[in-house]
């Protein structure tokens, strides 16, 4: 009688088990899924279909078609019908100059409030809560603030915007400073770096990937500002163009703007601002970035 003996593996070493053949589909669908480009796909898919169906339930809201036909309507510049006639670049180069000044004023002084806040205890005890407060009122107070202010013209959509960016700056500014480690700025101070090249060396450097960040999140929520003073405080712009179609009762038009709107500021953030964080913190691990997602 005979007994089979397993020879023992060397020390350290398992043989891997024999892979199931159903683990080559699962590895395949897992490498789709982390795609970004097939999960937008797919999300866009599902939105569409959503829209369908409620066309389907509530005849009052346009259906694809009728937006894209007005859209392209709108932007060829033909005729709506009567006297209205298509306008898309006025409106919309109206609303980037406003955008980017106020964008302009916003940044660098929110950047200076964060640099304050995170070098300076005194600075940090007297705007702290000031910034936090800012930060978290919703983007109609300002709209509506600076139209009270300012009117109907040119100043309060710039303005309204750089109150948005500015506490958005300012918090990020200020958490990458603060997480620079104790241990440089005291080296910094024991080898007798001067002021401004600790200022442009440690604490702008250290403090690059938040304010990346922070300049992301004040182009998004400035122009989500933009958009809904010109909606109520304004006579011109994309958010104006928005309310002349919903006050004309013509739906495909007020849906329309509003996907060109919503395009805008996903195109933006997919070929500029994600790309730009990419390059902008590839020398240094961002500690607080939303470009951790591969581009495809």
């Amino acid at each position: 009688m005979s007994f089979a003996v397993d020879a023992p593996s060397p020390a350290g070493l398992t043989t891997p088990p024999p892979e199931s053949p159903a683990g080559a589909p699962q590895r395949r669908a897992s490498a789709w899924t982390r795609r970004p480009w097939f999960v937008n796909v797919v999300v866009a898919a599902i939105l569409a279909l959503l829209w369908q169906v409620l066309v389907v339930v509530n005849d009052r809201i346009p259906g694809i078609d009728e937006v894209l036909s007005f859209l392209g309507t709108e932007i060829t510049g033909g005729s709506h019908g009567g006297v209205l006639a298509g306008e898309f670049w006025p409106p919309l180069w109206t609303s980037l100059q406003r955008y980017l000044a106020g964008l302009a004023i916003g940044l660098p002084i929110g950047a200076l409030l964060g640099m304050l806040i995170g070098a300076s205890a005194l600075c940090r005890s007297l705007l702290n809560d000031s910034v936090v407060v800012l930060l978290v009122l919703p983007s109609v107070v300002w709209a509506f603030a600076a139209s009270l202010w300012f009117g109907f013209g040119w100043a309060a959509p710039v303005l309204a915007v750089a109150l948005t960016a500015v506490p958005f700056m300012t918090v990020n500014v200020r958490a990458g400073i603060l997480s620079i480690g104790t241990g440089l700025n005291e080296m910094s101070r024991s080898f007798r770096v001067s002021p401004m090249r600790r200022l442009m060396h440690l604490l702008a450097g250290g403090a690059m990937p938040s304010a990346v960040t922070g300049t992301r999140l004040a182009f998004m929520t400035g122009w989500n500002s933009l958009l809904i003073l010109e909606w109520f405080g304004s006579t011109s712009g994309v958010g104006w163009r928005a309310r002349f179609w919903y006050d004309s009762q013509r739906l495909e038009g007020f849906v329309g703007w509003i996907v060109l709107y919503v395009v805008f500021i996903i195109l933006l953030d997919w070929l500029v601002l994600r790309r730009w964080e990419r390059r902008a913190v590839r020398w240094q691990q961002a500690t607080l970035t939303f470009a951790d997602d591969d581009l495809a």
